[in-house]
């Protein structure tokens, strides 16, 4: 446990949350750029029966041409708007590896001095043991 451990689930939430909004915004285009290419098999389709009928059809192709401006609108939209998720992302990202990597350093300075007590301990109770033999051994001496 660090004092990091909060901020970084956090920020990963906030990370997995981008993806996802991505992701979404990635099946959005996939499914404009769809409708955008059966709009068009469509205009086709219906062009070609259109010079057989003897009838005008100048209503419905400006119908057909604002459906593409809608739909190369919405296309650019979420273009951008996928544009400005990844800057997030690209943020959120630094945001959390910072976070870690104070985390990481903060539990190797954990580690660290939890070695030097450790050692201290060691060190000490080698010392007394030391000590103890001196004292017996000056005992004998004497």
């Amino acid at each position: 446990m660090t004092p990091y451990d909060t901020a970084l689930r956090v920020q990963r939430r906030e990370v997995d949350a981008v993806k996802v909004s991505i992701s979404v915004e990635v099946e959005r285009i996939t499914t404009l750029e769809s409708q955008g290419r059966q709009h068009d098999a469509t205009v086709r389709q219906e062009r070609a029966l259109a010079y057989t009928m003897p009838f005008g059809t100048d209503a419905w192709t400006l119908k057909m041409k604002a459906e593409r401006a809608r739909l190369e609108e919405a296309a650019h939209l979420a273009q951008a708007r996928l544009g400005r998720l990844r800057e997030q992302a690209v943020e959120a990202y630094g945001t959390m590896r910072a976070i870690e990597g104070a985390a990481e350093r903060y539990q190797t300075e954990a580690e660290r001095v939890a070695e030097l007590a450790e050692q201290g301990a060691i060190d000490d109770m080698a010392a007394a043991r030391f000590l103890r033999a001196r004292r017996r051994t000056g005992k004998r001496e004497a």
